[in-house]
């Protein structure tokens, strides 16, 4: 009995068809990842804005960020008309539909700080909610200062959390 050999046309057919399968792969991969990447950017921009709003409110309460009962709101700023309720308050890598001021998926931390932190660089203002991003994988802090920083919270970065 003779052992049927490939071709080499069948030969590179079956190559140019796992060629294709790895580029269709390849491309879809990648697109997955840019558009977290994208979220993430989004995700700091909005913490930027709402470090710009908490600046200015300090600016007319004689240096003083929003004090909030319970730390975790953003109201004061939507009363003041600093900033209306919008996406502005909500990560977009967040699974929370309903976002306002009051229900942000941020978590406020600066209550009662002043704005003019000798540690205005290193104190936090306001971070990502556990579970913003995919698994937790990424996190945004704003910081006193108005400057947003993202990371991998994996422990390199030691931000104080007032």
């Amino acid at each position: 009995m003779k052992k049927k050999r490939f071709t080499l046309g069948e030969l590179i057919i079956v190559l140019a068809i796992l060629v294709i399968l790895a580029l269709m792969v390849s491309m879809y991969l990648p697109d997955r990842y840019r558009h977290e990447k994208r979220r993430r950017v989004n995700c700091n921009a909005n913490l930027k804005q709402i470090g710009l709003a908490l600046l200015m409110y300090s600016g007319d309460a004689n240096g003083y960020f929003i004090l909030t009962p319970n730390g975790n709101n953003f109201e004061p700023l939507n009363q003041m008309e600093l900033l209306n309720d919008s996406k502005v308050f909500g990560c977009p890598s967040s699974i929370d539909i309903a976002i306002t001021a009051r229900s942000s998926t941020y978590r406020y931390g600066g209550s009662g700080i002043r704005d003019d932190n000798t540690e205005a660089t290193t104190t936090t203002l306001a971070t990502d909610r556990s579970g913003n991003h995919p698994a937790n994988l990424w996190i945004n802090v704003l910081f006193v200062d108005g400057h947003v920083e993202g990371s991998k919270p994996d422990g390199t970065q030691t931000w104080n959390s007032n």
